[in-house]
């Protein structure tokens, strides 16, 4: 007897000892089952279940569940904690934390409990749809709802709109209205710029043929259609128009802001995979240009969405996750709209810029480019023909001028290197340069460049206020050789030539001379009246005539006044502050500035043109050559003393030599209409 207890307490021991004989542990397909789930491998996941578990759900349902569950919610990663198994005989249980973080709802956590079952030796999991949602059963299913979001608006200083969203035009057919498909749409293609093909191909969808008598929407059109337009799409039979069933994006001053408010188009889908994260999807309106692009963080809205379970009446049981819609924010701009639609109207037929700003504050009251656009075109989808005419249009309408064009600033220059040539003392407010008596001038016998020649102007010694009053050449290319290369370079540098303007929109950086090319003798005569390889855009020159106003200080230009949250709230607002300080002294802003009043006050002055009655202006005239001489490039810079509400108007024009007087005109229409 004691022998045969012996051996059974033996046999004991030996299967304690032996791996053979003990249960396995649950924790390793515990640890599997979530590893997978956290990486998204959903078949690793099915074949860990319990027969009877895959049983109730197919392989096939049970990946399709799980992948278009979460890749709806746009689901970022998954975080799970998890805490000490429990084991009860044949089964075991392992609580746990799953934080979720997705593209739609944030981030939520829910508590689980995984269940696990012995089978055959092996642990597997005992899964139910609660695994997917701890709130879920058998017949339920997950729903995501989309709350959709308005962007924010953009109107001028008044709050008058420039920009909202708002009903657009969709033309589509009524199928039972068609008398001959074939012919309709042939009719209807070129009217709308769109491919026959792809008509037939929405017209052949089987939902239209079941339901002929449905509205079936075709194609977007902006929301300013005309009248004409309209009555040519409804003669065609069978063709409808409604003004309800598309929201887009309406620009109601059509091309007098269109540079800028700038304009929205329908995302790519290299952006949708891109932006994905920031919650852009397919058919998302995104800012293409202008304010529209460089504000698109504060314009965009945010869509809500709510994350829920649906049970088997199609009742909402529970919501899992939901965060709320977030309309844009509003942008208003500095820009006066009368200013600015004068400023529009004087450039017709033109090309060039026009730019107005307080030069005490650096407020934008108006920036004009020509030729325009019109950006209603664009939310809608612009046809490939329409897209081509305007890339490819040889004025360039998409371009900025006022930002992005760089152009030789001409006499506008010479101002400023007055005041370098002051400061150092190479010459006084009495400088007579004899050789401005020429009608050209050679500086050295060794010269090999062009002869330096002056503009015709009256008789008489050149001094300083007459090189400036009457816009003399020879004065200041004198003058440059006179200061030197490394002090011009400097000079030029401190007024901000080659540096970045800090602005709201991009501007083309400004440049002294090209990178690789070495001052000499010629290059210095040419820039020091605005010549050489001097480029600078039309913002950072009126820019740079601030500083004739606030006694040496560059104001730093700024177009947007305000932007509110929906709610009210002020994110930003304008606070006038400089660009530069003390680029220019005081001193020499006080020699000069008489001197820029008598070139519009003196009848003899270059831009006398512009003399208002009752206002004092003080101004510049330049006029730089381009190409091969048959273009110039016609500038105008002045800005009113002694008024409550200063305004500085640049105007840059490109125009056939010798045509550069208009510039004159439009600057004096500004004027006239900010102070009528």
């Amino acid at each position: 007897m004691k022998r045969f207890m012996a051996l059974i307490i033996l046999s004991l021991i030996i299967c304690w000892t032996l791996p053979a004989c003990s249960k396995p542990s649950p924790k390793e397909p515990a640890d599997a089952y979530l590893d997978a789930w956290k990486q998204g491998k959903y078949q690793d996941m099915y074949q860990l279940l319990s027969s009877k578990s895959q049983s109730s759900i197919n392989q096939e349902d049970f990946v399709n569940r799980y992948s278009n569950i979460f890749s709806a919610i746009r689901l970022q990663s998954l975080e799970i904690a998890a805490q000490e198994i429990i084991i009860e005989d044949d089964e075991a249980y392992l609580p746990f934390k799953a934080e979720f973080h997705t593209n739609t709802v944030g981030t939520f956590e829910y508590e689980y409990t995984l269940p696990l079952v012995l089978e055959d030796k092996q642990w597997k999991i005992a899964w139910s749809p609660s695994l997917i949602f701890p709130l879920m059963d058998e017949g339920d299913k997950v729903r995501i709802a989309q709350h959709s979001a308005k962007r924010g608006s953009i109107t001028d200083r008044d709050g008058n709109p420039l920009a909202v969203d708002g009903p657009a035009y969709t033309v589509g057919a009524k199928p039972s209205a068609i008398p001959d498909t074939d012919n309709f749409i042939k009719t209807l293609a070129p009217l709308i710029e769109m491919d026959e093909s792809a008509i037939r191909k929405i017209l052949d969808q089987k939902w239209v043929k079941d339901n002929p008598d449905l509205f079936v929407p075709i194609k977007n059109l902006p929301f300013n259609i005309s009248e004409d337009y309209k009555n040519e799409l409804l003669n065609v039979k069978g063709v409808m128009l409604s003004s309800k069933s598309h929201i887009t994006r309406q620009y109601s001053m059509e091309q007098a802001f269109a540079h800028v408010t700038g304009y929205v188009q329908r995302i790519n889908q290299d952006e949708v995979e891109e932006k994905s994260s920031e919650g852009y999807e397919a058919e998302d309106l995104i800012g293409r240009q202008g304010i529209e692009a460089a504000l698109e963080e504060n314009l965009r809205g945010r869509r809500g969405y709510t994350l829920y379970i649906e049970d088997k009446e199609g009742e909402q049981k529970a919501i899992i996750a939901q965060v709320e819609a977030q309309d844009g924010s509003n942008v208003m701009l500095t820009l006066d709209p009368d200013l600015q639609i004068t400023a529009y109207e004087a450039l017709k037929g033109h090309k060039g810029s026009a730019i107005a700003l307080n030069p005490a504050t650096g407020e934008i009251l108006a920036m004009v480019s020509q030729p325009s656009f019109d950006p209603n075109v664009f939310p809608v989808g612009v046809s490939p023909s329409s897209w081509k005419a305007i890339s490819q249009d040889p004025n360039h309408p998409l371009v900025n001028r006022c930002l992005q064009s760089l152009y030789p600033p001409g006499s506008v220059f010479k101002p400023f290197t007055a005041a370098m040539a002051l400061e150092l003392g190479a010459i006084t407010p009495e400088t007579v340069v004899a050789e401005a008596q020429k009608e050209e001038w050679i500086p050295t016998p060794s010269w090999t460049a062009p002869p330096i020649r002056r503009v015709p102007h009256p008789a008489g010694e050149v001094n300083l206020r007459n090189a400036i009053v009457w816009s003399d050449n020879i004065y200041f290319a004198w003058t440059g050789l006179k200061i030197g290369y490394k002090d011009f370079q400097s000079f030029a540098q401190r007024y901000g030539l080659g540096k970045s303007l800090p602005f709201t929109l991009p501007v083309k950086a400004s440049q002294i001379k090209n990178s690789t090319t070495q001052w000499s003798d010629a290059l210095l005569a040419n820039s020091s009246y605005g010549q050489g390889e001097m480029l600078v855009t039309p913002l950072q020159m009126a820019v740079m005539y601030t500083a004739f106003y606030n006694g040496g200080n560059m104001m730093l230009p700024q177009i947007v006044k305000e932007v509110r949250t929906a709610s009210n709230q002020v994110v930003e607002s304008l606070q006038p502050r400089p660009w530069l300080e003390g680029v220019i002294a005081r001193q020499q802003v006080e020699t000069l500035l008489p001197m820029l009043v008598d070139t519009v006050e003196d009848p003899t002055g270059t831009a006398h043109k512009v003399k208002i009655p009752g206002l004092t202006i003080a101004g510049k005239t330049g006029t730089a050559q381009v190409g091969d001489k048959t273009q110039e490039i016609a500038w105008f810079i002045g800005f009113t003393l002694n008024t409550e509400k200063p305004l500085l108007v640049c105007v840059a024009l490109e125009v056939p030599a010798g045509e550069g007087d208009v510039k004159l005109d439009i600057a004096r229409r500004m004027f006239a209409e900010y102070y009528r």
